[in-house]
C-alpha cells in the first residue's frame, strides 16, 4: 500500500509504486488527461493522428468487449503497443482499475479511462462517514457511469424528506442520509456542530 506524498510528485510516486488498484479524486486523472490532451495539440500531425485512433481503438475495444475481429484486433494491439500503454504508465504500469470520489467527475475524463484500458469507478461519501458510503464496482453489469454504485457493506442508506426528516420512497430527490459504524460519534468538543448535522436513523438508535 502506497500514499502519495502530495500532488506535485503524485506521478513520481505512482512510477515508484506501480499500483494494482488506485483511489484518487478528479484532480489526478484530470492531470493526466490534461497532459495528453496537451500532448496532442502540439504534436505533429502524424502523432495527432496516431494518438486519437489509438484512443478510438481504444474505446472500440471496451464497447465490444474485446471482441475486435482479426484485422481490429491487430491495429488495437499495435496501437496499445505504441501509444495506450505509454499513457498507462503513467500511473505505473500496473493499473488494473481505479475509483474516484470526493467531486463529481467529468464523463469524458471516465470515458478516456476507458479508452486507455483503465476502468474508474466512482464513489460516494464523506469524511464524516469514514469515509466511503456507496461505491461501483468493477464488474461487468455492477459498473454505470454516471453512478456511485450500491451501499457498501455494514452502510444503510436513506433518502429522506430535508423538510420533514421522514424516509421518501423509490425514484423521490431528497437528502442523502446514512447509519451504520461507519457513521462518526461526532466533532470533537463541538456538540453545537454535532447537533447539527448527526440525528437518529429509523431504527431509533444509530447516528444518522
Amino acid at each position: 500500500m502506497g500514499i502519495c506524498r502530495g500532488v506535485p510528485q503524485i506521478l513520481e510516486d505512482l512510477a515508484l509504486v506501480q499500483p494494482t488498484v488506485l483511489f484518487a479524486v478528479p484532480t489526478l486523472y484530470k492531470k493526466v488527461y490534461d497532459g495528453v490532451q496537451n500532448l496532442i495539440g502540439t504534436s505533429s500531425p502524424t502523432k495527432q493522428k496516431l494518438m486519437r485512433a489509438a484512443l478510438d481503438m481504444g474505446r472500440k475495444y471496451k464497447e465490444t468487449g474485446g471482441n475486435l475481429g482479426f484485422v481490429d484486433g491487430i491495429k488495437h494491439k499495435v496501437l496499445d503497443s505504441v501509444v495506450t500503454s505509454k499513457i498507462r504508465g503513467r500511473f505505473g504500469g500496473n493499473l488494473r482499475h481505479g475509483f474516484v470520489a470526493g467531486a463529481a467527475c467529468p464523463k469524458e475524463i471516465i470515458d478516456f479511462m476507458d479508452d486507455i484500458g483503465i476502468p474508474i469507478c466512482e464513489g460516494y461519501g464523506l469524511t464524516e462517514t469514514s469515509p466511503i458510503i456507496a461505491i461501483s464496482a468493477p464488474y461487468p453489469g455492477s459498473r454505470k457511469l454516471g453512478s456511485v454504485g450500491k451501499s457498501v457493506g455494514g452502510v444503510n442508506v436513506v433518502i429522506e424528506d430535508p423538510d420533514t426528516h421522514q424516509p421518501l420512497g423509490p425514484g423521490k430527490e431528497g437528502e442523502i442520509c446514512c447509519y451504520g459504524r461507519n457513521v462518526m460519534k461526532g466533532y470533537y468538543r463541538n456538540p453545537e456542530a454535532t447537533a447539527e448535522v448527526i440525528s437518529v436513523a429509523p431504527d431509533g438508535k444509530s447516528r444518522l
